[in-house]
């Protein structure tokens, strides 16, 4: 089956570019879903199912554990909550409510068609359903999200991203190696992802999307990831360098989010913020009194 798609984007690619960029854009915007293993139920049974409205209208679907500030966690693309779950119990054993969410067509939302443009809203969708949100955990093309979310206005105490992308190359690795599409076809997709996402594809490779603020921002990245290599990291350290940068080996793309070293990692960062804002609430009370 994959070869007869190769052969037809091959052969669109020749004829007419548009619609071949076209096709590679419908096939990339449908999802593909996988079922829950037998860990991720048994996590998922203890946590609470909350649901949110996405941006195309569905009824979509979060899960939460724990009590206390609200920390959002954001899957990649076709991945799930089911597999931020194992972070999010770490994080709510810390004293925090850890809400993953399922975006539009992931997981157990509805939903067939899901984009960036998507992504980014549903996150914001599900964030506003709260009053105050203390930090979002974004893994992959979810931290790269998180980031355009603010746009649309997300606002947390302090942000992390794991393997995330500084730009949407990775789709467009797909489309090559996969699907075997022309490099007229790849310009025209550039064009249409930027599109999505509200930038120039000049932008988006000048980490538009990671403009740097006074929240505190964690980065965690393996130098061996072969999905999003560290080059990535850096150049959003570049652009955001008062950001944490923390450089692990030997995890991988899809692990790093169950990983112990980057679990503790993600806690302790937590953890420290939540102090430092206990601190200065405490300044504030003496002043006051």
């Amino acid at each position: 089956m994959l070869k007869i798609i190769q052969g037809i984007m091959q052969l669109t690619g020749r004829l007419s570019p548009k619609l071949s960029a076209n096709i590679a854009m419908y096939m990339a915007s449908r999802p593909r879903r996988y079922p829950d293993s037998e860990r991720e139920k048994a996590q998922l049974a203890q946590a609470r199912k909350i649901t949110y409205r996405g941006a195309l209208g569905t009824e979509n679907t979060a899960w939460s554990w724990g009590e206390g500030p609200v920390v959002i966690l954001c899957h990649g693309w076709e991945a799930k909550a089911a597999k931020m779950a194992t972070m999010a119990m770490a994080i709510a054993e810390q004293g925090f409510q850890a809400v993953a969410i399922d975006a539009t067509a992931h997981g157990h939302s509805e939903g067939k068609v899901c984009n960036f443009d998507i992504m980014a809203k549903d996150i914001y969708s599900l964030a506003s359903q709260f009053s105050e949100i203390f930090a979002v955990v974004g893994h992959s093309m979810g931290g790269m999200m998180t980031m355009r979310a603010r746009e649309f206005g997300l606002k947390a105490q302090c942000y992390a991203v794991l393997g995330s992308p500084s730009a949407p190359l990775p789709i467009l690795e797909i489309m090559k190696n996969l699907l075997k599409v022309s490099s007229e076809t790849i310009e025209i997709c550039q064009d249409k992802i930027a599109g999505q996402i509200g930038y120039s594809w000049q932008e988006l490779l000048q980490c538009k999307m990671y403009t740097p603020e006074e929240t505190p921002l964690l980065m965690i990245y393996d130098t061996e990831d072969d999905e999003v290599p560290i080059f990535h990291g850096e150049r959003i350290h570049k652009t955001w360098p008062a950001a944490e940068m923390i450089k692990i080996s030997g995890v991988g793309h899809r692990k790093i989010v169950w990983d112990t070293s980057v679990v503790e990692s993600v806690t302790d960062f937590l953890d420290y913020e939540k102090s430092k804002e206990s601190t200065k609430e405490a300044g504030l009370a003496k002043l006051v009194s």
